[in-house]
C-alpha cells in the first residue's frame, strides 16, 4: 500500500488508463484507496451514513472528470484534496440542514401545546383548591400559604405558630389530600406542593 504522498508507477498508468474511460482502471484505483479514504473521513464525519455518501460523491466525481484531469504525480494526494473538500461540503451541508430543521420547528406555532397545558395546569389547580376548601381551618391556610410560595418558617411568622406545628399541619394537610385525589391526581398534587 502506497502512502499518501508518495505515488506509485502504477498509480500513474492507473491515472492515464482512468483518463482514457478504463473502468478497470477506476475499479483498481477505489479498491486501492476507498479504505484508506473511507477511514479518514468518517473520522471527522463520525456517521457511516454521511461517510459513505461522501466517498461516493468523491468517486463519482473522479469518473465523471476522468477526462479532465491534470494530475502528473501524486494520485493519493489529489484523491485527498478531494476528500477534504467534500468532506468540508457534507459537514456544511449537514449544518444548513440542521439550522433550516431548527427554523422550521422554531415557526411551528406553540399554540395547540400551550393551550392544553394551560387547560391541564388550571384543572390541576382547580382540583387542588377544591380539596383544599374541605381541609380544616390551620390546615387550609398551611396549606394555601404554601401553595403560594411561601416556606414552613414563612407561614410559622405569619399564622403566629411554632415550626414544628406548622410541619405537623403540613403533613396531615398532605395526608388527607392524598385520600381527597386518589390515583394520578395524587401524585400531581404531592409534586405540586412540595416542589413549591
Amino acid at each position: 500500500m502506497t502512502s499518501w504522498r508518495e505515488d506509485t508507477e502504477e498509480d500513474l498508468v492507473l491515472l492515464e488508463r482512468l483518463r482514457r474511460g478504463d473502468r478497470a482502471a477506476f475499479e483498481t484505483i477505489y479498491r486501492r484507496y476507498h479504505a484508506r479514504l473511507y477511514t479518514l473521513a468518517l473520522r471527522y464525519l463520525k456517521n457511516r451514513a454521511d461517510t459513505e455518501d461522501a466517498l461516493q460523491q468523491l468517486f463519482v466525481k473522479l469518473w465523471t472528470a476522468r477526462e479532465a484531469l491534470f494530475i502528473t504525480r501524486n494520485l493519493s494526494g489529489y484523491l485527498y484534496g478531494m476528500l477534504k473538500h467534500q468532506v468540508l461540503n457534507q459537514i456544511r451541508n449537514n449544518v444548513n440542514a440542521l439550522q433550516h430543521n431548527y427554523r422550521i420547528v422554531q415557526k411551528q406555532p406553540q399554540y395547540d401545546d400551550d393551550l392544553y397545558t394551560l387547560a391541564e395546569r388550571n384543572h390541576r389547580s382547580e382540583l387542588l383548591g377544591q380539596a383544599i376548601a374541605t381541609l380544616p381551618p390551620q390546615q387550609r391556610a398551611v396549606a394555601t400559604m404554601r401553595c403560594e410560595g411561601y416556606s414552613n418558617q414563612e407561614i410559622a411568622a405569619r399564622l403566629n405558630l411554632s415550626i414544628h406545628t406548622v410541619n405537623t399541619h403540613y403533613r396531615e394537610c398532605l395526608k388527607r389530600l392524598k385520600s381527597l385525589l386518589a390515583g394520578a391526581a395524587n401524585l400531581l398534587i404531592t409534586l405540586l406542593l412540595l416542589i413549591r
